[in-house]
C-alpha cells in the first residue's frame, strides 16, 4: 500500500470511530430518525456538489445500490443511534467491530464463497469474541440489552450490504456508486422519517456542530475514502480501516464522555479482531 492508502485508512477509522460520539451528542437534542435522516441528507448534499462525469448505471444494479443504501446507511444508522440511547458510544462502537466477521460469514453464506477449514476456525473464534463482548466471562442469558441487540442488528446489516459494494465500485467507481446509494439511503430514511418523527431542526447551539461532522464526515468524507481505499487495495486491505473503527470509539467516549469500558469488552472485540484479521489474510 502507498502512503497515501494508510492516510485514507486513518481519516476514514477516526471519522466513522467519531459517528458514535457524535450520535449520542445528538441525541440530547434529536431522535434517532431524525439523526439518521438529516446525517445522510447532508452528506448526500455534500457528494451530489462533487463534479464526476455522469454515470448510467443498469436497471439490475440500481436495485444492488438502493439495497446499499437502505442495509449500509438508512437502517443501521438508524439501529445505532437508537441503541445509544441506552448503552455508551464507546460500546456501540465495540459492537460495530464485529462487522467483519459477519462481511465474512455472509460470503459464505449467500454469496457461494469458498473457505478452507482454517477460515472456519477464525469465523468460529470470532463468534466467541462476539459472545464475550455480549455476555462477558459468564454463562449466556436471554437479558440482552435491548441497546446492546440494535447495535449487533446494524453490524448484522453493514456484513450482509457490505458484499454488494465492491462489484458496484468495479463497475461505477466510488463516487458514482456513493452518489446514487446515497439518494436512495435519503429516500428510504425520509421514508422512515416521515412516519415516526416530526420535523426538528438542528440548532447551532444544540445539535447542529454534530450532525454537519456527522454528515459531511461520516456520511460523505468517510464513505468516499474508504470506497476509494477498496478501489486501490481491495476489499482485503481495506477491511483493515473497519478494524480500527472500535479503537477511535473508545477513545473519543472517554476522552469527552469520560465513558469507561470494562475487560470483558476489550477481550471479546480483540478476539474478533484477530479472528477477522486472520481470516481475510489467510489465502485459500
Amino acid at each position: 500500500m502507498l502512503l497515501k492508502n494508510y492516510f485514507q485508512m486513518l481519516l476514514t477509522s477516526s471519522l466513522w470511530g467519531s459517528s458514535f460520539l457524535l450520535m449520542k451528542l445528538a441525541l440530547e437534542e434529536l431522535d434517532p430518525f431524525q439523526i439518521s435522516f438529516y446525517r445522510i441528507l447532508i452528506g448526500m448534499v455534500f457528494i451530489n456538489l462533487i463534479r464526476i462525469k455522469k454515470v448510467k448505471i443498469s436497471l439490475r444494479d440500481h436495485f444492488y445500490t438502493a439495497l446499499v443504501g437502505f442495509l449500509w446507511m438508512s437502517l443501521p444508522f438508524y439501529l445505532f443511534a437508537e441503541s445509544e440511547q441506552t448503552i455508551t458510544s464507546s460500546l456501540a462502537g465495540l459492537v460495530n467491530g464485529s462487522t467483519p466477521i459477519f462481511i465474512s460469514l455472509f460470503g459464505v453464506l449467500f454469496f457461494r464463497q469458498k473457505i478452507s477449514n482454517i477460515k472456519k476456525v477464525y469465523l468460529f473464534t470470532g463468534f466467541i469474541g462476539i459472545y464475550v463482548l455480549t455476555f462477558g466471562f459468564q454463562t449466556a442469558n436471554l437479558e440482552l440489552s435491548r441497546g446492546f441487540a440494535l447495535a449487533l442488528l446494524a453490524s448484522v446489516s453493514y456484513g450482509f450490504a457490505a458484499n454488494f459494494v465492491q462489484p458496484l465500485i468495479r463497475t461505477y467507481g466510488a463516487l458514482g456508486t456513493l452518489r446514487i446509494a446515497l439518494r436512495y439511503a435519503a429516500f428510504f430514511s425520509f421514508i422512515l422519517f416521515s412516519i415516526n418523527s416530526e420535523l426538528l431542526l438542528p440548532t447551532i447551539n444544540g445539535s447542529l456542530p454534530s450532525m454537519l461532522l456527522l454528515g459531511v464526515g461520516g456520511s460523505g468524507v468517510a464513505f468516499l475514502s474508504f470506497y476509494k481505499l477498496i478501489d486501490d487495495v481491495g476489499a482485503i486491505f481495506g477491511s483493515i480501516t473497519v478494524y480500527i473503527i472500535p479503537i477511535f470509539s473508545v477513545l473519543f467516549g472517554y476522552i469527552f464522555l469520560q465513558e469507561m469500558t470494562s475487560l470483558s469488552q476489550i477481550s471479546g472485540i480483540s478476539v474478533i479482531i484477530l479472528s477477522a484479521y486472520l481470516f481475510t489474510k489467510t489465502t485459500d
